[in-house]
């Protein structure tokens, strides 16, 4: 069911933004499956009861996956929702068709999130594709990348998964902590592998988390989600070779990664504060 904002003030917010074009189509089985294993690593986390979950895939167009009604204008209204509460994906659920509107999809997670996060102690925002943009209407690149660090730098961590794109330029031009960034091949062992790993990313970000809470932290970030491991899994090849010690303001340290990428802050804490249509 979705929750009414401030219902919470310890909460984790995550925010999953999917890639539905046409050329996820062929590996459709596997993301929906993929996906529900995310959600059942969030279901088993130590702060499983403060976890709210929203969703949108993005095509031609942007669609929440998890709302609550609609507007005046009939367009379904977006929610976050109690992972307690959130259904594993059926088959009806994502039905990949049309182009690639990513920019667009990440824009309308962002300004969702925002608007919900203000007594929320940490937000992480996942981002799936397996393409390049080349649809969005609403928001461009630069307007992104403005936002991501804006909000990196509040104590957002922000994850992109892409396949079939320069993800080091990917990283430039919306802002995404390298670290956070992970490259996988786009058929059917490809996308199993990388879905296992994000799940198991998002496990360990969540203990990190519920550990630095314990302690007395306010706000839990990370731009190191992926370990070497990770990377030779789905095959990845971006470089991390600063060797890691993820310093909490707590003077505790977490290993979510075994290298950080040159020149980022691996833990950054502050205190509190529509429808499918190739591509």
């Amino acid at each position: 069911m979705p929750v009414s904002k401030g219902q919470k003030s310890r909460r984790l917010l995550v925010g999953i933004v999917l890639d539905r074009s046409s050329s996820m189509g062929s590996v459709r089985a596997e993301t929906i499956s993929g996906t529900n294993e995310q959600f059942s690593a969030l279901r088993d986390s130590d702060d499983a009861d403060n976890t709210l979950v929203a969703m949108w895939t993005f095509n031609d167009k942007v669609t929440p996956l998890f709302t609550d009604g609609n507007d005046t204008d009939g367009k379904p209204i977006p929610a976050l929702v109690e992972i307690g509460a959130v259904k594993d994906l059926g088959d009806g659920d994502y039905l990949p068709n049309g182009m690639t509107a990513m920019y667009d999809g990440v824009g309308v997670a962002i300004d969702f999130l925002a608007a919900e996060a203000k007594k929320a102690d940490s937000v992480i925002v996942v981002i799936i594709s397996d393409g390049m943009e080349n649809a969005s209407l609403r928001f461009t690149s630069a307007a992104i990348a403005s936002r991501v660090k804006e909000l990196q730098d509040s104590g957002w961590t922000f994850t992109y998964i892409g396949a079939n794109q320069d993800l080091t330029q990917v990283s430039a031009e919306l802002g995404i902590h390298q670290g956070n960034v992970l490259g996988y091949n786009s058929d059917v062992s490809g996308t199993i592998d990388m879905q296992g790993v994000v799940a198991s990313s998002l496990r360990s970000y969540t203990s990190a988390r519920s550990s630095a809470m314990a302690k007395g932290q306010d706000v839990f970030a990370t731009n190191c989600l992926y370990t070497p491991e990770d990377r030779t899994k789905v095959g990845d090849s971006v470089d991390g070779s600063t060797s890691l010690s993820i310093d909490m303001p707590v003077g505790d340290t977490v290993d979510l990664s075994t290298t950080v990428p040159p020149n980022d802050n691996p833990i950054e804490g502050n205190s509190d504060e529509d429808t499918p249509s190739s591509s």
